[in-house]
């Protein structure tokens, strides 16, 4: 046997036919998951609910449950949707595909804010979120010298630690007197002040070339 999200994530994979318990489903799961997309695009991911999901696909809740019984499981299924397939990634070298690969994942987040908000817990469980590893370990063939799994994990993890900056100083900026405040209690950081961090895109870039020149 198994649960209702493992049934969701079987199907996902296409391990298990696309059907869920009862009567012939109204819905598929890709169309419950772009349904919940849609409202955390518009309202982010604390305010959404398996009620309001339902609501958009004007159903109740209780006919929700047959597609996902958890708001857990339909969160991965949301990721799934909003990450998408990988591009084809291009280059001269290794380390210029590892620099688009960066900039085709930013790009899903911009598209998606939310998505910096989903904290891992483990190993991924969404074929998509694999197809993006796939796709970066393909262009390090010509490397064979790096760890193309690690540098994966790695890239990622900094596309969300900086996705999450830019989502943070949009909803809530640093307050304007702080930046005096550090240098005066802290003079070595004088002149931190004149750096503009706010441009999470720049600063995502610097972190991706210090990672690759160390490489």
């Amino acid at each position: 046997m198994h649960s209702q999200g493992d049934r969701a994530l079987r199907q996902l994979w296409g391990v298990d036919p696309p059907t869920v318990r009862g009567p012939k489903a109204r819905w598929s799961l890709q169309q419950v998951a772009d349904a919940a997309v849609a409202i955390a695009d518009e309202t982010g991911l604390e305010a959404l609910s398996l009620a309001r999901v339902a609501a958009q696909l004007k159903m109740t809740t209780t006919a929700l449950y047959r597609y996902v019984d958890d708001k857990a499981t339909l969160i991965q299924l949301m990721v799934d949707r909003a990450v998408g397939d990988p591009p084809a990634i291009t280059g001269d070298d290794w380390r210029a595909r590892c620099r688009r690969w960066v900039e085709h994942l930013a790009q899903r987040y911009a598209q998606h804010p939310w998505l910096s908000e989903v904290t891992p817990t483990g190993m991924p469980t969404q074929p998509r979120a694999y197809a993006w590893i796939d796709a970066l370990v393909a262009a390090l063939d010509d490397a064979p010298e790096v760890d193309a799994l690690r540098l994966a994990m790695l890239l990622d993890s900094l596309v969300r630690i900086y996705a999450t900056l830019e989502r943070t100083l949009r909803a809530d900026p640093p307050a304007p007197w702080l930046g005096e405040a550090v240098v005066e209690r802290f003079p070595r950081l004088g002149g931190a002040e004149q750096q503009d961090v706010t441009d999470a895109g720049a600063e995502l870039r610097y972190a991706v070339d210090a990672v690759l020149r160390g490489l």
